[in-house]
């Protein structure tokens, strides 16, 4: 079986975890076209979330699947957060040459990886 039957997003959403999607999925936050060069503000949360030792968003893994390039996904950035004191919000800035998609993935102690992606367009 694949990973992939164990990463919870729109695409893969069974039954008995839809309630827990809406306290999983990270939320993505930026513009849908950037200018070739230009700094993309990107910000991913996750809301409602507990933040307790037992329970938490442990990391975010961050992604671009660049159009037109060979071997995707880029890696993008893996951010690592305590429990109690850090919270499941990130901001990060990225330059972009090319049109595509932001993939996150984000780790939950109790209950996995969750995902979900945007679409960037860049133009010249």
């Amino acid at each position: 079986m694949s990973i992939r039957n164990y990463i919870y997003g729109e695409e893969n959403l069974p039954d008995s975890v839809k309630e827990k999607a809406r306290t999983h999925i990270p939320v993505v936050e930026c513009p849908e076209k950037v200018k070739e060069g230009e700094i993309l503000r990107l910000r991913i949360r996750i809301d409602g979330h507990p933040n307790r030792v037992d329970h938490y968003i442990a990391s975010f893994d961050i992604y671009f699947s660049e159009d037109d390039r060979s071997f995707n996904p880029i890696k993008i950035a893996h951010v690592e957060l305590s429990p109690e004191y850090a919270e499941p919000i990130i901001e990060l800035s990225l330059r972009l040459r090319r049109s595509g998609t932001i993939h996150v993935v984000s780790y939950c102690t109790t209950h996995g990886l969750w995902e979900t992606s945007k679409r960037v367009i860049v133009e010249k």
